[in-house]
């Protein structure tokens, strides 16, 4: 089969965009040897299975491959094909979540088998399997938002938290994808905290006018929105802690007040007279050093 008769749609395809180098290498090396499933459709032809085998073929520049073909989509080998993925670990949550969308709106399977492989094969949980409207607004998800949350392994239950928010604030936060690396991590508490933002009634210009150019900006500006207070208070403890700090002697408070302890720390070298450096303990301002420990 010519490559160029067969349809870049993805329509079928579930598993994770960052497919491993290793199986490049194996293509480029041994060929096909997990021969896709492709079914006719018009004047070409569309993919069912191996969808990252394809286009790694095509960025080859290989123009035929060895196929089955199929007159139509097979529920069967679809179902094969994706406990395959299971094992390999090569789907995520959204790829999971197509997979249950494509069992019951386009292959129609009858409830007691789509629960039975949700729950068996995909392991998903049954509030989920039994939610049309989070399904449908999660397929509806950007590109970049749904490849990250497939790639990273986001849980469901930030996934939940995002398919309640509106269409233009997941907009919003596909645009933060698309320009900066975001750890996970740092993933999950910005979602957190945005989620908090839109139930409190606040308006989608609070986030939009956010710019930053890595994900602790990021992180820092959608905290000040959703605690005001803090970026006052943040002011007031970093102006005690300018003050208190000297020369050998440095406060450590908690950037998020998320400690009920400041820690502060002396340098004492083998040249230094022990006594004369911790004088600078006792000469501390008792007064400021309270009223810093008191924002916690």
């Amino acid at each position: 089969m010519n490559i160029s008769d067969i349809s870049s749609d993805g329509f079928f395809k579930v598993s994770k965009n960052n497919y491993p180098n290793a199986l490049s290498a194996s293509l480029q090396l041994s060929g096909m040897v997990e021969f896709p499933y492709i079914f006719k459709k018009g004047p070409g032809y569309e993919i069912l299975t191996c969808h990252n085998r394809i286009k790694i073929l095509r960025d080859t520049g290989i123009q035929v491959l060895k196929c089955f073909i199929l007159d139509q989509p097979d529920a069967g080998i679809f179902l094969d094909h994706v406990a395959l993925k299971i094992y390999r670990n090569e789907l995520g949550p959204v790829g999971k979540l197509r997979t249950l969308f494509l069992i019951g709106s386009f292959f129609k399977l009858g409830e007691p088998v789509k629960k039975d492989f949700c729950i068996r094969i995909l392991k998903l949980p049954l509030e989920i399997i039994g939610s049309d409207v989070y399904l449908k607004k999660v397929m509806d998800f950007p590109p970049a938002l749904n490849g990250y949350l497939d790639e990273k392994d986001i849980s469901f239950k930030v996934i939940k938290d995002l398919s309640l928010l509106p269409p233009e604030w997941i907009d919003v936060i596909n645009n933060w994808l698309n320009k900066i690396q975001v750890r996970v991590n740092i993933f999950r508490m910005i979602i957190d905290n945005i989620f908090d933002i839109y139930r409190r009634g606040d308006n989608i210009r609070v986030i939009e006018s956010i710019t930053c150019s890595d994900d602790k900006t990021l992180y820092d500006t959608v905290y000040t929105i959703r605690y005001p207070e803090y970026s006052k208070l943040k002011m007031k403890a970093d102006n005690i802690i300018s003050q208190l700090n000297g020369a050998g002697l440095t406060v450590d408070f908690p950037e998020y007040f998320d400690r009920g302890f400041v820690t502060i720390k002396l340098d004492i070298n083998k040249n230094s007279d022990c006594g004369d450096q911790l004088k600078k303990i006792s000469n501390i301002n008792i007064e400021r050093l309270k009223e810093l420990i008191s924002f916690l």
